[in-house]
């Protein structure tokens, strides 16, 4: 028969102590996040940009910050030098708060190990808003531009850049950082449900 695990009287359930950290790191991260909003605003445009161009035969696509949230989508084979619409970058990647919050909190766990898996979380991150931000420019030529968009955009096209930024705008935006955080700390995670305390 297993030796149940005695916890001193002062020291609080894993879960308790994860949620009042996440809370307490919740600040720290937003601070940290709203600082590098304007460069990292600024990186995802240019990188993502460049990824738009490399679908474009020939590449004509601008992505430009005009202030500190929000991108220009502009094309320089369209007449004149207007945008063609607005996107507000600094929508894409809000969850970062919440990404760094959880990874931060974890309670139990030495600090080399968090800050780690915080890096490598924050590097899928990445990857994530570049890609969320393409889905976003073609959802923007393939529906937004009336008749130039059903001119160069087929059913099918309209369709999945449409139904493809949405699912990433909403569904996986949100649901990014808990994939990522109980991707690593998932056996943490088991060992502290409440049934299997209780069972132990």
């Amino acid at each position: 028969m297993a030796r149940k695990k005695i916890r001193p009287a002062n020291e609080r359930p894993w879960a308790t102590r994860l949620v009042r950290d996440i809370l307490l790191w919740a600040v720290a991260s937003a601070i940290v996040w709203t600082t590098i909003t304007p460069i990292y605003n600024r990186v995802l445009a240019r990188w993502t940009e460049q990824l738009v161009r490399l679908t474009e035969s020939p590449s004509v696509s601008r992505v430009e910050m005009q202030d500190r949230h929000y991108a220009a989508i502009r094309r320089s084979d369209f007449s004149g030098d207007k945008h063609l619409y607005r996107i507000r970058v600094t929508d894409i990647h809000f969850n970062l708060i919440l990404t760094g919050a959880l990874f931060a909190a974890v309670p139990a766990i030495a600090a080399r190990r968090r800050l780690t898996n915080l890096g490598w979380a924050l590097f899928a991150s990445i990857l994530f808003h570049i890609l969320l931000f393409f889905f976003f420019v073609k959802f923007v030529y393939a529906t937004q531009l009336g008749a130039w968009s059903a001119e160069h955009y087929g059913a099918f096209a309209r369709n999945f850049w449409g139904l493809g930024k949405h699912m990433l705008d909403l569904a996986f935006k949100f649901a990014l950082p808990l994939i990522l955080w109980a991707g690593f700390y998932y056996r943490e995670l088991v060992e502290h449900l409440p049934s299997k305390r209780a069972a132990s």
